[in-house]
């Protein structure tokens, strides 16, 4: 608290003294603004009143809300770091440069309300600076929607979120999501780690630490399959009756879980099947065969993989695809535009490495059946956020 408070306060002497602010002058002054219950208003009026219409507009041609967002997927998978790291110094380092990611949010967010004052005193905004203050504010705005839910990705920075919260003013901190959404949620990160017999007294009464503590559970057990061992083998083994075939059929169908459990019975025979050809030897002619048209994932027989478009938008098209017992995601860009993407697999766990193919970014999601990922997509100022399972 006590270094945090200086620096701030350091910042507070430089309007004071109304020293050259050029570049970083919206973020200075905000910055004192959102604080100013603890270091007050001296230098701030007279800072905002020297800062000129010109001044005001190269900084938002110069700053863009869009580049935040890869700033804050970053500092997610470099708080992950924190918690995962055993040595010390390493973990120092992840800490420092994740929280310079929040920083960053922040930094805007003084930004914003620099200009708010700054319009009081000068009057608002005109022609093509006030669109572009539009849609840098309609950009945070974006940006927090889509990743204000994630905040649990933070919860191994607590201790420093919690010290930059106390330092705003009680108005700024609802809004200050960066640093004050879950920042009490240490227990979370505590129980997924150790599981303990009992919950504590914060995760009794936090809704939110309960719900992802249900999640984990969910990927630590995964649901038992429709069709069990049994009726797998008796399949397997050609010994089912018709009307049982045809009831599985139709299951798997419905079921991608179990269609891939039957999918991975037909490779693992087809894969001893080759040995064996390989090799000169005799097939295994003992095996009772199994009906002429084998059981197999829906479109398999047509298709050597099975696609299905989660998202389809007017810059890009988001694809999910199946191919024997793995499962790999496209995001194809339709038009010209850049396309950024990331898909994390695992709450508060770092995001999959994209590969650039000739159908766009490729996420290779690994096993299929029963699982769930998070998937987020920017094109401009377009952001999708959406859950899917594969």
């Amino acid at each position: 608290m006590t270094e945090a408070l200086s620096r701030y306060q350091a910042l507070s002497a430089r309007l004071a003294r109304g020293g050259d602010l050029v570049g970083d002058s919206l973020e200075v002054i905000g910055d004192v603004l959102r604080r100013g219950e603890r270091l007050g208003s001296q230098g701030v009026e007279e800072a905002l009143r020297s800062l000129g219409r010109g001044e005001v507009e190269a900084w938002l041609r110069a700053r863009s809300s869009e580049a935040l967002q890869p700033a804050l997927l970053r500092a997610a998978e470099e708080a992950v770091e924190v918690a995962l790291g055993e040595d010390a110094a390493e973990a120092e380092l992840w800490r420092g440069s994740a929280l310079e990611g929040l920083s960053a949010r922040d930094r805007a967010e003084s930004a914003a309300r620099a200009m708010t004052a700054w319009e009081s005193l000068h009057g608002p905004l005109e022609g093509e600076a006030a669109r572009m203050r539009t849609d840098f504010l309609e950009g945070l705005g974006r940006l927090d929607d889509a990743l204000r839910p994630r905040a649990r990705w933070f919860i191994p920075l607590n201790p420093q979120r919690r010290v930059e919260r106390d330092l705003l003013d009680e108005s700024e901190r609802s809004r200050a999501w960066w640093y004050g959404e879950r920042a009490d949620c240490d227990d979370l990160l505590a129980t997924l780690g150790h599981r303990p017999a009992s919950p504590s007294a914060h995760l009794d009464a936090c809704p939110l630490c309960r719900e992802d503590l249900a999640r984990s559970g969910v990927v630590e057990a995964p649901p038992r399959r429709h069709l069990d061992a049994d009726a797998l083998w008796r399949f397997d083994m050609g010994l089912m009756s018709e009307e049982e075939r045809e009831q599985v059929e139709a299951h798997t169908r419905k079921c991608l879980d179990c269609a891939q459990a039957v999918l991975a019975l037909e490779e693992g025979e087809a894969a001893i099947e080759e040995v064996l050809e390989e090799d000169e030897l005799p097939g295994p002619g003992a095996r009772p065969s199994r009906a002429p048209a084998p059981l197999r994932r829906p479109g398999a027989a047509r298709h050597p993989e099975h696609r299905e478009v989660l998202e389809e938008r007017r810059e890009f098209r988001v694809v999910l695809v199946r191919e024997r017992q793995r499962a790999r995601l496209l995001v194809q860009p339709l038009t010209g535009r850049a396309v950024t993407a990331a898909v994390f697999l695992t709450p508060g766990k770092p995001s999959l490495k994209p590969q650039q193919g000739p159908e766009g970014l490729q996420f290779e999601l690994g096993l299929a059946g029963g699982r769930a990922a998070h998937l987020t997509v920017q094109v401009g100022s377009e952001v999708l956020e959406r859950d899917f399972s594969f």
